[in-house]
């Protein structure tokens, strides 16, 4: 393929050499600018020129819109943005005056590429909608890849991963059908870096590699270095440290052989950071140095904050404090100035749109005020006419309003006397208020004093989720975690009620649970739930006659030995689901709650023993999330979608899993009231 592409270079050189005339010429210089695309835009620039010259001098108008927009393609992949910009606009309107649909729709294109180059994503948008428009109703396929392409890293950039997915997809089908490498090439390393971000690595590396083949065929390094730098951060994202290396590194040594400076910085900092995770501070150094070389070069002051940052990690896993301290400090040095250009960047560039504007006003202001001096003599004689005539009849009605104001006055005052009663009584329940909400805050804070921590649940239980949804300020579920050990305690419980009888059942249950196992050193799930259920009946001054109030507690608990990964499970009506080899089994929960008597008895809890393989997944959870009533038709969500939503995500890493759960809450529960707390813990093992 490699040789084919070759000959395929030489034929065009060829072709040029053996023109005749100079519009031959031209042609053959428009065919090797384009060659040169994707594998030298110096060479394009130089072709592209040299045929706008011929073109220029032979009045071929045609041809010269098409040099502009290889020209403005050409300076994009250059990053000069305002040449670029310049040959885009040209070849837009030189098109335009040819009624050229496909030249126009492929320099809105590139003025698209712009747009988003500089943040405007709505002008983007606008820019590659008008395209598509075009170029779908005249059937341009050779114009469609690069288009769907460029839709779909706007819905990227946006996180809307399923668009994205759609138009790069579209874009492959249509370069496969054209044979078009280069874009089914592109198609390829956009799928590849979606499907990573949504953790579906196996068809993120599939796609990427896919990608690598074509490019080396192509010859396209600068293509090849990004698609490598893309499957390192994929194997860096699995934890695969070792492949991430091997793949940065070959990205580092097309950039160096390119000496691309641009390239080159990311990529020492991608090197350097995978050697100073694998505890080679030293040779990761060498890396760090090299960038913060090329950030100077570059006169990047952003780009020598990350520099300094990467130094100063790199001398302290050496050991070399003082030099650590002083990039640190320079670094922080750096970020006050990059702050402060940013801001008076902005401010000057505010200033001069007001001063444009403020003009702009100004001579509108003017031009009104010429236009409208003659109109003001012709209608001021009307007016004066016209006012004689409404004094005549403003006079009589204000004797007539007179009249009827001396009516209302009497009743006004009655009013305000009944007013002024009711807003004293307003401002009573409004204070009142006050003080309830005030209490209920502060009971919410003594709440979720008691939850474990954050930083503390994380240490525990690294591959995790919580996702606690109270109904109310305060709430009847809470989730509970211990150590002992080898052993881990996790539970998700769900108090009577919800608010504030919830809230009070909370706190004693939860305190009941740290007694039984701190206190009183109980290790099996079945004896911890005995215990509270026991310790719950006497705190609450309970019997089987009085057992009416049924303050109780539903509840799941795990005891995780960390070593073994046996797990050992008891639970009080609430079940837990486990997913092994991808699928998912319920392990079922006694049938009465914590707090219960039935037949006069106090109820004994059984355990379950579980063995655990690495990756399993286990799911605690409160019957709040399946019995959310949303939809179109306003009713359940129900536990089966509850676990197809586990099984379809199981694969994703546990924060995306949280993420995807309180979507599809919300999105199910729309506009309608949340009806409980709701409580979903996910444990990777």
């Amino acid at each position: 393929m490699l040789h084919s592409q070759k000959a395929d270079s030489l034929s065009l050189f060829t072709e040029l050499n053996k023109s005749k005339t100079e519009v031959q010429k031209i042609a053959a210089h428009i065919k090797i600018a384009r060659y040169f695309m994707d594998r030298n835009a110096d060479l394009t620039v130089i072709h592209a020129n040299k045929a706008q010259q011929l073109s220029e001098k032979n009045n071929q108008d045609v041809l010269k819109a098409e040099t502009n927009y290889i020209l403005g393609e050409a300076y994009y992949i250059l990053e000069d943005m305002d040449k670029a910009n310049s040959h885009f606009i040209e070849a837009l309107s030189q098109y335009t005056t040819l009624k050229n649909e496909v030249g126009i729709g492929e320099a809105k294109s590139g003025l698209g590429k712009l747009a988003y180059k500089k943040g405007e994503t709505s002008a983007a948008l606008t820019h590659f909608s008008e395209a598509l428009e075009i170029f779908e109703k005249i059937k341009y396929e050779n114009g469609l890849p690069g288009l769907y392409i460029n839709i779909a890293i706007l819905y990227d950039e946006q996180n809307n991963f399923k668009q994205a997915i759609d138009f790069y997809q579209k874009a492959l089908e249509v370069a496969l059908k054209i044979d078009d490498p280069s874009s089914v090439s592109s198609a390829y390393t956009n799928l590849g870096g979606v499907y990573a971000m949504e953790g579906d690595f196996k068809k993120a590396i599939e796609y990427l590699e896919k990608s690598i083949e074509i490019k080396k065929q192509l010859g396209n390094k600068k293509g090849l270095a990004v698609a490598y730098n893309n499957l390192g951060a994929t194997f860096y994202q699995m934890q695969d440290l070792t492949k991430a290396l091997v793949q940065f590194q070959k990205a580092y040594d097309i950039y160096i052989e390119m000496d691309d400076a641009i390239g080159i910085f990311p990529a020492c900092n991608n090197v350097g950071s995978v050697l100073l995770e694998t505890g080679k501070p030293k040779e990761a150094l060498s890396y760090f140095e090299k960038g913060y070389d090329i950030a100077m070069k570059l006169n990047s002051v952003s780009k020598r904050v990350v520099s300094l940052e990467n130094l100063t990690l790199a001398y302290k896993a050496l050991g070399d404090y003082t030099k650590a301290l002083d990039y640190s400090i320079q670094c922080s040095g750096l970020k006050d100035s990059l702050y402060n250009k940013e801001q008076t960047e902005i401010t000057a560039e505010l200033q001069t749109k007001f001063a444009t504007e403020k003009k702009q006003q100004e001579n509108e202001i003017l031009n009104l005020q010429v236009k409208s001096e003659s109109f003001v003599k012709t209608i001021f004689i009307i007016v004066a006419g016209f006012l004689l005539v409404l004094a005549f009849f403003i006079f009589r009605g204000l004797r007539q309003k007179q009249k009827v104001n001396m009516a209302l006055e009497e009743k006004n005052k009655i009013i305000e006397e009944q007013k002024q009663t009711v807003e004293h009584q307003k401002h009573i329940v409004e204070e009142q208020n006050k003080d309830i909400t005030d209490s209920i805050k502060y009971a919410e804070r003594i709440q979720t004093a008691i939850l474990p921590p954050e930083q503390m649940w994380n240490s525990l239980l690294p591959q995790s989720f919580v996702f606690y949804k109270p109904k109310d300020i305060l709430s009847g579920d809470f989730y509970w975690i211990e150590q002992k050990g080898d052993l881990i305690f996790v539970a998700a419980a769900d108090c009577t009620g919800h608010g504030v009888p919830g809230a009070l059942i909370s706190i004693v249950n939860y305190n009941l649970l740290n007694k039984a196992v701190l206190e009183k050193d109980l290790n099996n799930p079945a004896d911890i739930l005995n215990y509270v259920n026991t310790q719950l009946i006497i705190a609450l001054h309970q019997s089987f006659q009085g057992s009416s109030v049924k303050d109780g507690m539903d509840i799941s608990l795990c005891v995780l030995n960390t070593k073994t990964l046996e797990m050992t499970y008891a639970g009080a009506n609430n079940p837990i689901y486990l997913i092994q080899n991808n699928k998912l089994s319920q392990v079922s929960a006694d049938k009465f709650p914590v707090g219960a008597f039935i037949e006069e008895q106090v109820q004994k809890f059984t355990a379950k023993q579980i063995q655990l393989q690495q990756n399993d997944v286990v799911y605690l959870f409160s019957d709040g999330y399946a019995d959310q009533f949303g939809g179109e038709k306003g009713k359940k969500f129900k536990y089966k979608q509850f676990k197809d939503i586990l099984v379809e995500h199981q694969d994703l890493p546990m924060n995306k899993q949280r993420s995807i759960l309180e979507e599809r809450f919300t999105n199910w529960k729309g506009k309608l009231e949340q009806v409980d707390d709701v409580l979903v813990i996910g444990i990777r093992v």
